[in-house]
């Protein structure tokens, strides 16, 4: 037993070594992988956080950099816990950030314009990014909680595009404005000549340096590794040029010193908290913090796809758009900026070696160890540096969306990229978003109204309903069937589908030598909705039909746009509804007969007239005198399914439905038997039991052929009973023409 014990104990003890030193090795990819990520952050941060403060904020552009270091801590932290994805790092990115410059930019110019000191001015620009912050956190959060992440994905491609080739625009106006202080416009052109080659030459190089190696198959890695060369190069250049840090401090090649006191609730300078907030000016720029949230929203969404289909893990895109919200619910009301899920970081943080969500935890507080004991050693970066990191980011996307998009567009597709670009550049980001939505929209119209709203056109002859109708009944209906038009509808309806089928319908109505139309029939049984200017297009129909003699019948309205319709007034003009194609047809088939007055249509049609186009006198007497007559009430029962086969019958007057009972009770009208038809002979011919419930539906009379005098009939009458069997093989066969009409016109 001793053995045993010991044996079992050493067999163990590798296993727990193993298992020891495999939570060592992913701890210590953990943290390798977070010291990795908080280098990265706090350069997206120095770079992002500057991007903020630009054109006639820019002498406060140090203050960006911890707004932007905030959110790297908060939205780190929060999606790193609560992230659907292990290894996903969150903070400031450059769609977003973007928008955002412009958002303090506006409300800058609003306080400027109200008279507003400098330290209002900056205490609203601050107020309005946490804002900014909050309010998308909210909507993000709200659009998680929703479940409706997925819809986001329709939003139309070009504007996409060009949504973001108006970020790569404003990202190089940014860089403009960092340097020369004045927005780009041809007379300020000149102004880059005046400048230090050392304000220049290093933004260059960076911004043409990442360009190339980030084209094609970009590596991770790739765009660290150019900001910490691009930090040395300053360097390099400005010791080379024979200049101090205080002198290059001077000449704004640095971000200036600036101490930060820190309030509980809110990060500002100590001398702003004298001052005021411009309210209004907050208030008149919030539909520009709505384009913040929907960039935010978009490249979530793609981030978080992309991430996913890289590390290989399941992605809840709710549940990463509810992480992202509380993060900047959090970042805000602590001063920070906008963050979310970054594509980039996340791939940098797997390929460091981070295996869990520690990673991204312990980045989270580095990076607030780092704002904590050196808030001033952001002021050592180089002002060219992330100038350079603007050029790279607004060259990448102007060159993938104004070159790179074309061979992926239509020309009308792609002619939204610029456009939506050149209005960016004009009239601001708002406008040019709007502008985009309008052009995608009636682009939209244009190309879906030339789609065929018709899916399948008909008449009564290809078309008819599951009432099964005698030989010479269906002859008739066969004929005069060019006097239905019926047209089943599909898709979505709107002004210029409508307008479509009221053309189609008006040049069947005048065509020159057919048949008078006296049914028109719209099926809506394969339609999804319709706007308002439907409603019009049908007032102009029913006005057609009526000048042309014709009835409008409507089947299958879904509720909301019969909703639509009746609130219109259009269902008030005389127009004939059914809540199916089928019941439709039958009322029209019945007007049809009745109008033809070829067969008596009362209950005391003769049954005899109705059998002798089909059998000499001698074998209708013959038969008659095998049938038995039955009388039904509505609703009783003829047969039921699963009773033996023992007899058929042919219909004198009323009606009966073969019906097929479901499993929670309730009974699906298959088809309907009307006077001079035959049923149940499937059943008498197999030697098999019904297979369906055939109940009368009104009071209906029936003459029943048991199967032992149809054998006797055979037996003692042969030639009655070929007759019989002749008229029945005529029944059937109409049956399967009207089945052929039918098919021939579904293709």
């Amino acid at each position: 037993m001793k053995r045993g014990a010991t044996g079992s104990s050493s067999e163990s003890t590798p296993a727990s070594h193993v298992g020891a030193a495999a939570r060592v090795s992913g701890l210590f990819g953990d943290l390798t992988a977070g010291a990795v990520s908080t280098l990265v952050m706090l350069c997206y941060a120095m770079s992002l956080g500057t991007l903020i403060f630009s054109a006639d904020l820019a002498r406060y552009a140090e203050l960006g950099v911890p707004t932007a270091l905030i959110s790297c801590i908060v939205t780190a932290l929060v999606i790193a816990l609560t992230s659907s994805m292990r290894l996903n790092i969150a903070g400031p990115d450059s769609n977003a950030t973007a928008f955002l410059a412009g958002v303090a930019a506006g409300v800058a110019s609003s306080v400027h314009a109200d008279g507003g000191s400098p330290q209002t001015l900056l205490l609203t620009v601050l107020i309005a990014i946490a804002l900014c912050s909050v309010l998308t956190g909210i909507v993000l959060f709200g659009i998680g909680s929703s479940k409706r992440s997925r819809s986001l994905q329709f939003l139309p491609y070009p504007v996409v595009g060009g949504f973001l080739a108006g970020t790569g625009y404003l990202l190089l106006a940014g860089a403009f404005r960092v340097l020369t202080g004045e927005a780009p416009q041809w007379h300020t052109l000149g102004l880059l000549t005046h400048l230090h080659w050392l304000a220049w030459v290093p933004a260059l190089v960076i911004g043409v340096l990442t360009t190339i190696l980030t084209r094609g198959q970009q590596h991770i890695a790739a765009l660290p590794f150019v900001l910490v060369c691009g930090v040395a190069l300053f360097y390099v250049l400005l010791r080379l040029a024979g200049l101090s840090i205080d002198d290059a401090r001077n000449m704004g090649l640095l971000l200036p010193h600036v101490k930060l006191h820190f309030f509980p609730d809110l990060r500002v300078p100590a001398p702003l908290a004298q001052g005021a907030i411009d309210w209004p000016a907050i208030a008149a720029h919030l539909p520009e913090t709505l384009i913040v949230t929907s960039a935010s929203a978009i490249t979530i969404l793609m981030n978080s796809t992309a991430i996913g289909a890289a590390t290989g893990e399941d992605i809840d895109l709710n549940r990463e758009m509810r992480a992202a919200g509380l993060a900047n619910i959090a970042s805000g009301l602590l001063g920070g900026m906008v963050g979310y899920q970054s594509y980039n970081r996340s791939m940098l943080n797997a390929r460091a070696g981070a295996t869990s969500r520690l990673a991204g935890v312990f980045a989270a507080l580095a990076c607030l160890a780092a704002l904590a004991a050196s808030p001033d050693l952001v002021a050592l970066f180089p002002v060219p540096v992330l100038v350079g990191l603007q050029l790279f980011m607004g060259l990448r996307l102007m060159l993938q969306w104004l070159f790179g998009a074309y061979a992926r567009l239509n020309w009308y597709e792609y002619a939204l990229v610029p456009g939506m670009l050149a209005v960016v550049a004009f009239y601001g980001v708002v406008a040019g978003v709007i502008a985009g939505v309008i052009a995608a929209c009636v682009m939209f119209a244009l190309l879906y109204g030339r789609v065929s709203c018709v899916r399948m056109a008909f008449d009564a002859a290809t078309r008819t309903s599951s009432v099964e109708r005698s030989i010479e009944d269906s002859a008739q209906l066969r004929e005069r069937g060019a006097q239905v038009y019926g047209l089943c509808l599909q898709g979505f309806l709107f002004f210029g589908t409508a307008n479509s089928i009221l053309q189609r319908v008006r040049e069947r109505l005048q065509a020159n030598g057919a048949v008078a139309v006296r049914y028109v029939v719209l099926d809506f049984a394969s339609t999804n909705g319709m706007d308002a200017s439907v409603s019009v297009a049908f007032v102009k129909l029913r006005q057609l039909c009526a000048s042309s003699g014709a009835d409008l019948v409507l089947t299958a309205l879904p509720a909301r746009s019969r909703s639509l319709l009746a609130k219109s007034g259009t269902l008030n003009l005389r127009i004939h509804e059914f809540a199916t194609l089928d019941a439709g047809l039958e009322w029209i088939e019945d007007r049809v007969l009745e109008s033809c007055c070829v067969l008596p249509r009362s209950d005391e049609q003769d049954f005899r007239a109705t059998l002798a186009p089909h059998f000499t006198l001698p074998a209708l007497a013959k038969l008659c005198d095998c049938l038995e007559v039955r009388d039904l009430v509505a609703g009783e029962p003829l047969f039921l399914r699963g009773e033996p086969g023992d007899a058929l019958y042919i219909v004198e007057r009323g009606r009966v439905a073969v019906s097929l009972p479901l499993s929670d009770g309730r009974l699906v009208r298959l088809r309907s038997f009307g006077p001079g038809t035959v049923v149940g002979e499937m059943a008498v011919y197999t030697q098999t039991t019904r297979s369906a419930d055939v109940v009368a539906e009104s009071p209906t009379r029936v003459h029943r052929l048991s199967a032992p005098a149809l054998f006797a009939l055979e037996r003692d009458d042969p030639v009655a009973a070929q007759q019989f069997h002749r008229f029945l093989i005529k029944t059937i066969a109409a049956r399967l023409a009207v089945a052929d009409e039918a098919l021939r016109a579904a293709y």
